[in-house]
């Protein structure tokens, strides 16, 4: 059958063979279907294509049921614009629908210049943040339940309660909790979900960044923390910004230090421990509440702007051009073409997320690739992991789509 579907796939009937392969699969044992996966890896060439999960194969998921056909699939469709497919020749909208049960989009549409992605653990929650758009738009979020395949964007900003220019996007490691830090308007803004309910909002705290907004915003790992850090212009990289960390659920103020800060900054699992990258590559390691900086390692790669921390607190993972590099109680250096997006700690270790002129990639410590796409536009390119490391979600926006890749497809509930 391998050498049918392979023919299937080279004369572009590539999502008709791929829709016969998934219902193959679905009777066979693990063993089996790992070797399908083996198979389908050699023979055809790691696939021509993508390899969506099916709907019906979803909707399983999200009841918490398993099965070993799940295997099989590298990513799941969130949401896709039938509406922009139609217009695609080779696109059948219907089919499309069908295989993904992926719904089309909303009359307010999906067009806009988003600035971040964000997506729970579970996928179900997919958030977007907007840049402003000249008088029109002040920027905001909006949110995605793959469960229903609805929009949630009423509602989720009102009684003077915007993002204005939103510039980063965070859910706390269980989900329940979405966090966006913004620019203007009221800066931090912390959402229960599902619902939305708007839990609190900071504009700002109390803490000298009157009028300086935030980039970047973060959970500890037991989700009990959140960190930001202020805004800051590409060319004032050598200015303090105010890093602030506050209880997730009230934003009570926990700590707060002005520090010369590459990007952000990262709490560990339990929030007694926060790492930045400052001048110089150096790494300083705070110790949570009283602020006393407990080690400083420092890095020596280009441009080291991302970073993650172990959830011990005692090993920072660094991204920047060219690899990403271990400090502290382990140490290691990883090459890696291209410039480090995001950085992740995963229960194996660090991952980290580079773009090229050429393709986006995912490494784990030991420097494989987890996953790999080609892209047009590295500048365009949108994506965030989960918490946890476990999927990659990408946005994007022609065609309009929110994608999950499993990186760990062994993704049992």
């Amino acid at each position: 059958m391998i050498e049918q579907w392979q023919a299937m796939a080279g004369d572009g009937r590539e999502f008709e063979a791929w829709d016969e392969i998934t219902r193959h699969a679905e009777d066979l044992p693990e063993g089996e279907v790992r070797t399908l996966i083996e198979e389908l890896i050699e023979d055809l060439a790691g696939w021509p294509g993508r390899r969506p999960m099916p709907h019906r194969w979803w909707q399983r998921r999200c009841r918490g049921e398993w099965a070993p056909c799940f295997l099989l699939a590298d990513h799941r469709v969130l949401y896709a614009d039938l509406e922009m497919l139609a217009g695609n020749e080779t696109c059948d909208p219907g089919a499309y629908e069908e295989f993904y049960g992926a719904a089309a989009m909303d009359e307010e549409g999906f067009f806009s210049s988003f600035n971040a992605v964000g997506a729970g653990p579970d996928l179900r929650w997919t958030a977007l943040v907007s840049a402003a758009e000249g008088n029109s738009s002040s920027g905001g979020l909006e949110l995605f339940d793959a469960q229903t395949g609805a929009w949630e964007s009423d509602g989720v900003q009102e009684n003077d309660h915007y993002i204005g220019w939103g510039e980063e996007v965070a859910f706390s490691p269980d989900g329940s909790l979405v966090a966006v830090a913004g620019r203007f308007d009221r800066q931090v803004i912390v959402w229960r979900v599902p619902g939305p309910e708007r839990l609190w909002a900071a504009g700002p705290w109390p803490t000298g960044t009157e009028g300086a907004g935030y980039s970047h915003i973060g959970f500890s790992g037991d989700g009990k923390l959140i960190v930001a850090v202020s805004f800051a212009f590409p060319w004032e990289e050598t200015a303090e910004r105010q890093v602030v960390v506050a209880d997730a659920q009230t934003g009570d103020v926990a700590f707060t230090t002005a520090a010369v800060a590459v990007g952000g900054a990262v709490l560990d699992h339990s929030g007694t421990r926060l790492a930045l990258i400052g001048p110089d590559g150096e790494v300083p390691i705070y110790r949570l509440p009283d602020g006393e900086i407990v080690a400083r390692h420092r890095t020596t790669l280009p441009s080291a702007g991302t970073l993650a921390l172990s959830p011990q607190g005692d090993t920072a993972a660094l991204g920047g051009d060219g690899g990403m590099e271990l400090v502290g109680r382990f140490t290691g250096h990883v090459p890696a073409e291209g410039t480090c997006q995001a950085m992740t700690w995963s229960p194996d270790g660090p991952r980290g997320l580079f773009t090229s002129h050429e393709a986006a990639t995912v490494i784990d410590r030991q420097g494989h690739a987890l996953w790999t796409r080609r892209i047009e536009d590295p500048s365009g390119f949108l994506a965030a992991f989960t918490p946890g490391g476990r999927a990659l979600v990408t946005a994007e926006t022609y065609p309009a789509e929110i994608s999950a890749w499993f990186l760990d497809r062994d993704m049992r509930k």
